[in-house]
């Protein structure tokens, strides 16, 4: 089972490095090279071929002419005697050579005088006799397939005029020559020239296939490295750079590809660490005006929506860990006598005095609010009603001095509530800021400047 999902996993793996090779442009610019070079090869070998043919075949047209005419010349007395073996003697001596398979003499009437071939045979009957026909030119080769006992060759007929012509107007010719030359070894030369050609063909091909592949692989396996490379960088991979070094345009290509890396790359940091920096500045940022709004803007302390806030969270604590939590509601006397008489400004110099005065008393832990008006409230975590009452004897001390400092023609004085979990046994947060504000109500009632503790419900 396991064998089977291997082999289902191995062949679209492999499928693709395959469709890359058949469809890639190694494969493609190579066998496009080779048809290019097959086709060139086969052109220049066909115009070759033929144009070697027509040579030949001009060369042996030219001989065969000049031979006819030449025993034209040669036999016109003899033949005009009839002079048989003068002219077995010459049609011997001109067949032996190579080329010409026979000579005929022949007479006005058709019928052949002397004949010979190159095999040495004389006589009329040597060599079928050739009348001219009378729609062929004289004088023109004409080339005659192989028949009877006589190989392809190439024929021409020339007239024999008499060589002692008894009159202008006596131009009858004495009898006609027939000369047969021999175009086999023609042929096997324009076929050993086909040879050639074929085998300089295919031997240029087996040089240019391993050469084009060669020099095919030179382009292709940089600009594949290149490709891949690309892609890595297109993934994320910021710091992929090309491994090509080269002088010619591919080595220019992934140059320009790794400067382009380099700025890109050195511009992402550039973006990252901007980017990092704004976020570090939104976030403090963010962080101040939700400090600028969570505190009250004339005395600097948070205000009541943000004391709800924490005071929730922390008498949760308190109720889960079984820690006392303590709450000051702290309330200016006579306030309002200090508007009539002194003005809301002097009414705003005591309230931030008291609220300066709050906040030096406090710890890091404890959170201090302004409740509304001249009220404030402290929230003291792990504090017991005893050591808030001992704070909330400091800073009615420290107020007291320090409004005589600063503003002394200002007579208030403090009157606070303490309320805790421990000894109000509240139900819930609010209920807590009840019982606060209720010992602070007993403490005014009771005659103010005093600090009074609540006490269960």
């Amino acid at each position: 089972m396991s064998g089977d999902t291997e082999n289902n996993t191995a062949g679209p793996t492999l499928e693709v490095p395959v469709r890359r090779s058949i469809f890639g442009l190694q494969f493609r610019f190579t066998v496009l090279v080779l048809c290019l070079t097959l086709s060139v090869v086969a052109l220049v070998g066909v115009v070759l071929v033929d144009l070697t043919g027509q040579l030949l075949s001009r060369q042996k047209h030219e001989q065969c002419q000049q031979l006819g005419l030449l025993l034209a010349r040669c036999s016109g007395e003899a033949l005009a005697r009839r002079d048989s073996a003068a002219l077995e003697s010459l049609a011997r001596e001109f067949s032996a050579d190579d080329p010409i398979l026979f000579v005929t003499f022949i007479d006005p009437a058709g019928a052949a005088v002397a004949c010979a071939d190159a095999s040495g045979s004389v006589g009329p009957g040597a060599v079928p006799s050739r009348q001219p026909p009378g729609d062929i030119m004289l004088g023109h080769p004409l080339f005659v397939p192989r028949q009877d006992q006589v190989d392809a060759h190439l024929e021409v007929t020339y007239p024999v005029n008499h060589p002692h012509p008894a009159g202008d107007g006596d131009r009858s010719p004495v009898g006609y020559v027939c000369v047969g030359l021999d175009v086999q070894r023609t042929m096997g030369e324009v076929a050993s020239a086909v040879d050639l050609f074929s085998g300089t063909g295919i031997a240029v091909l087996v040089v240019t296939v391993p050469l084009v592949y060669l020099v095919v692989r030179c382009i292709v396996v940089p600009l594949n490295e290149l490709s891949r490379t690309v892609g890595r960088f297109a993934r994320g991979d910021l710091g992929a750079r090309s491994t090509v070094r080269r002088s010619d345009e591919v080595g220019t290509l992934a140059a320009t590809f790794n400067a382009m890396a380099d700025e890109l790359e050195r511009n992402h940091r550039q973006i990252t660490s901007l980017n990092t920096d704004l976020e570090r500045r939104v976030a403090r940022r963010t962080t101040q005006l939700r400090e600028l709004a969570a505190r009250e803007p004339l005395t600097g302390l948070y205000n009541r929506r943000h004391f709800n806030e924490v005071l929730t969270r922390r008498f949760s604590e308190a109720v889960r860990y079984q820690a006392d939590l303590s709450c000051l509601m702290i309330d200016l006397d006579d306030f309002k006598t200090v508007n009539d008489r002194f003005g809301h400004h002097v009414g705003d110099e005591s309230l931030v005095l008291l609220a300066t005065v709050i906040s030096s008393q406090l710890r890091a832990a404890d959170l201090a609010a302004r409740f509304g008006g001249d009220e404030f409230i402290v929230l003291l975590p792990q504090t017991s009603a005893d050591r808030a009452e001992v704070l909330a004897t400091r800073i009615v001390e420290k107020f007291a001095l320090d409004l005589a400092d600063q503003l002394p023609r200002v007579r208030v004085s403090l009157s606070i509530g303490i309320a805790s979990v421990a000894e109000a046994s509240p139900a819930d947060p609010e209920d807590l800021i009840r019982a606060a504000d209720r010992a602070l109500y007993r403490a005014k009632t009771e005659g103010k400047s005093r600090i009074a503790l609540a006490v269960p419900a």
